[in-house]
């Protein structure tokens, strides 16, 4: 049975008025009605269940909201919903919901034609976006130009993005007092023109950065306009946040002296930094792919390219080559690096590398090791001097007590030698006048204010061969003690003269040659053992046979006259 309600209501004018017609209680419970083909037929299906049960899920939370819509406000409330009416559930019907006098509601609904269900899916759609839409008409002034203008719809986004509630119906300047002028010239352009414009438009307060497309809705002339827009202030401050960090890291790359760049997971660089193409002379596009290996050395290729086949697995890519300047045309040692930026999933995306210029280091380590070498060989034939010189001095010793004095004296003498040797760290040769002097300002001589007993001439900074110093040292050594102890330099009316010079042509071998003489009163000359032990075999036999040197080696009544000729190229 039908229930009372709609007793007296003939189906055939309930057919032509509505295709739903049903009552509710106060809580929304269907107590009679339902389909009008069900009136017809049998008893509705919708009886005893609530109302927002008969409407199609996808539909449900629509019906819900307007349900409490119409309790809180206990007034009428419309909606485009899909009820279940055994017809096909995506037909779209027209519902409003009543208040009836004895608490209930009345509810009908009816099919919507095809521009009404299109209307009607062109406004869901709008209530899914996003960005702000509104329709607009704007509202000439005196003039004819337009002086405000009426928002006429707006979606549920339209609030979010433009901070502005409950403007459809009312006008721009009501809702925003000090709207700057440019919005309705722009709005009154397109409109003029009938065509659509794509803009963006700052609000200072409160900040706001809006892109806004507006098209005409009417033709040519008329006042009536669509205007979708959002807000892109947070976009454009992070585009700006990356703009200004990739200006800092330009700079910071710029700046770095190493070269920098990117490449794929197999090695095809994909962009270099200015500093390689300022070193290598090498394009962007010359550099791009493998064109990169032209700049590396022949024979490093290989090993580069192996190292790029084991970068995947090691996590990092690292190999010493040489790289090709290009206004240079000389080759350089470079230390290349890289480390892979991994993509969301874990895998190489590609890899940002540099390349060091370690060139002067190879090059200070290969003097290292050649310095290494020659601190060895110094120190052995050190080693082999002292055996030598603790072994002479023994033979003419005496004495223990004779002995110790002149080894250490000796030993002296040796260490101003390795003291002179020092300057061959510093790439530097000794020279015969810095020998010299310093062995007999050892002594005591060539003090600040000159010495008119020793004359010391010839040209200065004749360089000696660094293997003959240390021999060449000890003769002259052994020269000055025998001068200071028994010589010309144990008297007071004694004198040293100490010539050199070079001889041999200036572009073949050259050879230096000091005349040693002292002079002084006639004296009775020292025990043989004494004067001409160690220092005449060390100036006869040794310098000829270590160092190629032809000598002489005289002691006469005034003193002991010698020379020196050997070898300086």
């Amino acid at each position: 049975m039908v229930s009372e309600p709609f007793d007296e209501l003939p189906p055939a004018l309930l057919a032509g008025f509505a295709d739903c017609l049903w009552r509710m209680d106060r809580e929304g419970v269907v107590i009679a009605g339902g389909p009008l083909a069900s009136l017809c037929a049998q008893a509705p299906a919708w009886v005893g269940r609530p109302f927002t049960d008969c409407v199609e899920p996808q539909d449900r939370p629509l019906a819900e909201r307007l349900w409490s819509e119409a309790r809180a406000a206990r007034a009428p409330v419309e909606g485009a919903l899909r009820l279940r009416i055994g017809g096909a559930p995506d037909d779209l019907l027209q519902l409003r919901l009543a208040p009836a006098s004895d608490g209930g509601w009345h509810g009908v609904a009816r099919r919507m034609s095809g521009e009404e269900r299109q209307a009607e899916a062109h406004s869901r759609l709008i209530e899914t976006i996003d960005d702000g839409f509104c329709t607009i008409e704007l509202m000439p002034g005196a003039d004819g130009r337009p002086a405000d203008y009426r928002f006429l719809t707006v979606n549920s986004a339209f609030e979010r993005q433009s901070g502005i509630s409950d403007a459809a119906g009312r006008t721009a300047y009501e809702l925003v007092p000090d709207l700057p002028r440019k919005w309705l010239e722009t709005y009154g352009r397109i409109a003029k023109s009938g065509r659509a414009e794509r803009f963006e438009e700052v609000q200072e307060a409160p900040p706001r950065y809006y892109e806004v497309y507006a098209t005409p809705i009417e033709r040519t002339g008329g006042t009536r306009l669509a205007v979708m827009f959002r807000d892109i202030l947070p976009r454009r401050q992070a585009e700006e946040r990356l703009s200004a960090s990739e200006r800092r890291l330009t700079t910071l790359v710029q700046g770095m002296p190493q070269l920098v760049w990117r490449a794929s997971a197999v090695g095809r660089w994909t962009w270099v930094s200015p500093q390689w193409t300022t070193y290598t002379g090498q394009t962007m596009a010359e550099a791009s792919g493998f064109g990169w290996l032209k700049a590396v050395h022949p024979d490093d290729r290989p090993s580069v390219l192996a190292a790029w086949r084991e970068a995947g697995a090691r996590g990092e890519f690292r190999a010493e080559i040489r790289i090709r300047g290009g206004a240079e045309s000389s080759e350089r040692w470079f230390q290349a690096r890289a480390l892979p930026v991994l993509d969301e999933r874990g895998g190489v995306a590609e890899w940002i590398g540099t390349s060091t210029d370690v060139d002067d280091l190879h090059q200070l380590r290969g003097r290292q090791e050649v310095l290494l070498a020659e601190l060895q060989h110094r120190t052995r034939n050190l080693l082999g001097v002292v055996a030598s010189v603790a072994e002479r001095t023994a033979r003419s010793a005496a004495s223990l007590e004779e002995f110790l004095p002149r080894l250490r004296e000796r030993l002296l003498a040796l260490s101003r030698i390795n003291g002179l040797l020092s300057q061959l760290d510093r790439g530097q040769r000794v020279t015969f006048d810095a020998l010299i002097r310093a062995e007999l300002e050892a002594r005591g001589f060539l003090d600040p204010h000159g010495d008119a007993r020793v004359i010391l001439d010839g040209p200065d900074g004749v360089r000696l061969r660094s293997a003959s110093v240390q021999t060449f040292a000890l003769a002259i050594h052994e020269l000055a003690t025998n001068a200071v102890k028994y010589g010309a330099l144990s008297q007071d009316e004694g004198r040293l003269a100490v010539h050199w010079r070079l001889s041999g042509a200036e572009d073949g071998p050259r050879r230096l040659v000091v005349d040693w003489i002292e002079s002084g009163p006639e004296r009775p000359p020292a025990p043989p053992a004494v004067g001409g032990g160690y220092g005449r075999e060390l100036i006869e036999k040794a310098l000829p046979y270590q160092l190629k040197a032809r000598t002489s080696y005289e002691i006469g009544p005034r003193g002991v006259r010698c020379t020196i000729d050997l070898p300086v190229d």
